[in-house]
């Protein structure tokens, strides 16, 4: 059973191969396979949380959406064999969702909805670093998200933290691929101008997708 297995051993490219392994297994089973199902839910529920959180959701509209994205997995297990990116489709199941609330609001006010904001609390949690690193990174960190744009955050995150291609980005975010790669490309000009203090780049990474991060 999936509620038994336990993969926060696991690195972020070995949960994705897994949760590559069972959405095969789950696209292609006749009735939705429900363990596969269930690993699928386990190996990506907090990524989604996250990323739900980060765009400016509730916790209560975070889980209402996650909740109903599963079912509509769940229903339409059959017609999403063509999918090759597991994660990235249930992130832009989840952005789309929000972006039909953000829509429903600004009929009263004069939000543009497809600005969505991408916020990130600085926690970091590395427990392969002490003290003192952790607070270097944290105040680098925090002025690293005072100069970049929400939308850089959020390409960063996506490309670098989720392992999507610009093209899915793109689509994700509404924009054109060069633009994605502009969005990127800006952002590490900021981030070089940085004394990283010989921070390695992953631990940057990480540091910036940490809980709802980026």
């Amino acid at each position: 059973m999936c509620e038994l297995k336990d993969f926060s051993h696991l690195t972020r490219e070995e949960r994705l191969e897994c949760l590559s392994s069972y959405w095969t297994i789950f696209v292609n089973s006749d009735d939705g396979d429900k363990e596969a199902f269930a690993c699928i839910y386990k190996l990506s529920i907090d990524d989604l949380y996250s990323y739900g959180l980060s765009l400016g959701a509730d916790e209560d509209t975070c889980e209402d959406i996650i909740h109903e994205m599963f079912c509509t997995l769940y229903s339409k297990h059959e017609q999403l064999g063509h999918i090759n990116n597991a994660m990235g489709y249930m992130i832009k199941s989840v952005r789309n969702k929000l972006m039909n609330i953000r829509k429903h609001y600004a009929r009263i006010t004069d939000d543009d909805p497809a600005m969505i904001p991408f916020a990130a609390d600085v926690t970091v949690t590395d427990h392969l670093i002490n003290e003192e690193e952790r607070e270097k990174v944290k105040h680098t960190v925090e002025q690293l998200l005072r100069e970049l744009t929400p939308r850089q955050r959020e390409a960063i995150y996506l490309r670098y933290m989720q392992n999507l291609e610009y093209d899915e980005i793109a689509k994700m975010m509404d924009m054109n691929v060069d633009s994605v790669r502009k969005l990127v490309y800006r952002a590490f000009t900021t981030m070089r101008r940085h004394d990283l203090h010989n921070i390695p780049f992953i631990l940057i990474l990480l540091t910036l997708s940490q809980h709802i991060s980026i």
